[in-house]
């Protein structure tokens, strides 16, 4: 779930600052994963986001969604809630059935 806020308060921040919002995407995207890397890595594991796991696409596709509704004038308590829901919902259902990315050799 955290990961689910964090993107998508990068993504509003970033804009907030003036920036087009390709970058507030991406910025959303690297303030949620980056604080899993910083986590696993002070616990000496395997960061997550270097795992086979959805979990950087999760937040970008959130914070799409999260800047099309924007976009479209869709009122921001509602966007927030459905931006959140679907990154909180892809990650569920990748854990569920295993879905994993591949691996680049």
């Amino acid at each position: 779930m955290g990961i689910a806020f964090f993107t998508i308060l990068g993504v509003e921040k970033c804009l907030n600052l003036g920036f087009r919002p390709e970058v507030a995407a991406i910025m959303g995207m690297f303030s949620a994963v980056m604080g899993g890397v910083i986590r696993d890595t002070l616990t000496n594991e395997i960061p997550i986001l270097f795992r086979k796991e959805v979990y950087a696409s999760a937040c970008l596709a959130g914070a799409v969604v999260y800047l099309t509704l924007d976009y479209f004038g869709l009122d921001r308590d509602t966007n927030l809630l459905g931006s959140i829901a679907l990154i909180i919902i892809i990650r569920l259902v990748a854990v569920k059935f295993k879905l994993n990315l591949p691996i680049l050799k």
